[in-house]
């Protein structure tokens, strides 16, 4: 992947204050599998933001063929859906971009696609990011961690 570069020691550095435990706590309403569903192993790789640009699928000779896109942090190969993120495809605004904020709002908007800021997105949008993101995770490879 070009220039993407190994985070260096494997602690958690704090990028992105995403709180992440080590233990597994399930409570009484929450089953194993649901659990399980949403470990998953994350290559020790960043990708900035001028690296993700480059992954739309476009034709560009300074274009990657191949698309990622980023949900909540985490960055997706997404090119075995190049109808949907391609640049004929409905989501291509979505391609070599942070996604997260135009997939909570369910907006094609190129403006919520710019906009980076989950601040103030409400209960029922960022639930909608969370299915979201446990549909990238079940579909796609994942490439590494985002860093705007």
């Amino acid at each position: 992947m070009g220039n993407a570069q190994s985070q260096e020691g494997g602690e958690n550095n704090g990028g992105g204050g995403q709180g992440q435990s080590s233990q597994l706590h399930i409570s009484p309403r929450d089953s194993l599998e649901d659990k399980m569903e949403s470990l998953v192993i994350v290559p020790d790789v960043i990708v900035t933001r001028e690296e993700l640009m480059r992954y739309t699928g476009g034709t560009n000779h300074s274009q990657e063929k191949r698309i990622y896109l980023c949900c909540k942090d985490i960055v997706y190969d997404v090119t075995a859906a190049k109808d949907f993120y391609g640049p004929e495809g409905p989501y291509a605004n979505f391609a070599g971009r942070d996604a997260s904020r135009a997939l909570a709002l369910m907006s094609l908007k190129i403006e919520d696609v710019e906009n980076t800021d989950l601040s103030d997105l409400d209960d029922e949008q960022l639930s909608v990011l969370n299915d979201w993101e446990r549909k990238f995770k079940s579909k796609y490879k994942i490439v590494g961690r985002y860093q705007a």
